[in-house]
């Protein structure tokens, strides 16, 4: 942004203290702070967060993370080269040039080993014809399966393909590591432990329980709360809705009105009673108790 005109330019371009306009469904393009507008993020891909984070004022941004609602302005406050993101992206390439146990291991011998079998092969290609009576066919035959069974390409690609391979497929899935030698110790684990959510599980939130108060009859009552959670994108919202819908079977009415909070609920309109969806601070405590 330029004053009121807005611009594309390569994220290359961009310094420090521009102010960058980011639009509903787009990628935050570089770390930087919330000047104005506030809606929620989705940082699943940086700090494995399933649900999205509410951002408003002064509140700090991550390239590559994706904007779920709102419009927003953010300041830059890091070059494109020394983003979260970017770091994540040069741990990966450094990743691959370290080198774990096994590779060093083979690369002690792998030329010596090399030249000795290059030379056998060398020598079986004629010397069996002569001493042995072999034909120049089978001669020729036997040495490309020595050849071919101690293959000298087999044993020195049989560890860096695969570890590059392995490191590379992992970061396409956000599994991050540090080297070669820490996927090849995975051989010898017997426990992990996770945590993050998201890690083994979905992370999507559902309904587990619903208690009502002893005076409220509890199927009116998710009628009424999903009714107006529909019209709500929220995941919290949309596991609710899921529940009535799927699980108790319950028909949904169209509410007179809905006005969304961000960061705290919803409050809607519905058959002439205004309901407010959300934290305890946002109901009010005592009405939640």
């Amino acid at each position: 942004l330029i004053g009121d005109q807005e611009e594309i330019v390569s994220i290359s371009d961009l310094q420090i203290g521009d102010l960058l306009l980011v639009k509903p469904g787009e990628r935050v393009p570089s770390d930087g702070i919330v000047v104005s507008g506030q809606t929620t993020i989705d940082q699943a891909a940086i700090t494995g967060e399933s649900v999205p984070v509410l951002k408003q004022l002064d509140d700090e941004v991550f390239a590559g993370t994706v904007n779920v609602k709102g419009a927003i302005t953010i300041k830059m406050t890091k070059p494109s080269a020394e983003t979260l993101f970017q770091k994540i992206i040069q741990l990966v390439q450094t990743a691959q040039s370290e080198k774990s146990p096994s590779q060093l291991f083979i690369e002690r011998f792998e030329g010596t080993y090399v030249k000795i079998v290059l030379s056998v092969v060398a020598v079986m290609l004629f010397l069996p014809h002569y001493v042995l009576g072999w034909s120049w066919t089978e001669t020729f035959y036997r040495a490309m399966i020595l050849l071919v069974v101690a293959s000298p390409c087999a044993l020195v690609a049989s560890i860096t393909p695969a570890s590059l391979s392995a490191i590379s497929n992992g970061a396409k899935k956000g599994i991050l590591f540090k080297g070669g030698v820490h996927l090849e110790r995975l051989s010898h684990l017997s426990a992990i432990a996770f945590d993050k959510t998201g890690t083994l599980t979905k992370g999507k939130p559902e309904v587990t329980n619903v208690i009502v108060r002893s005076d409220m009859n509890e199927q009116e009552f998710l009628v009424k709360i999903a009714s107006i959670e529909r019209q709500s994108n929220h995941p919290l919202a949309q596991s609710i809705v899921e529940f009535v819908k799927n699980k108790q079977e319950l028909t949904l009415v169209q509410p007179d009105s809905l006005e969304d909070v961000p960061g705290y609920g919803v409050i809607g309109s519905l058959q002439g009673d205004t309901w407010k969806i959300g934290k305890a601070d946002f109901v009010g405590k005592e009405d939640a108790a």
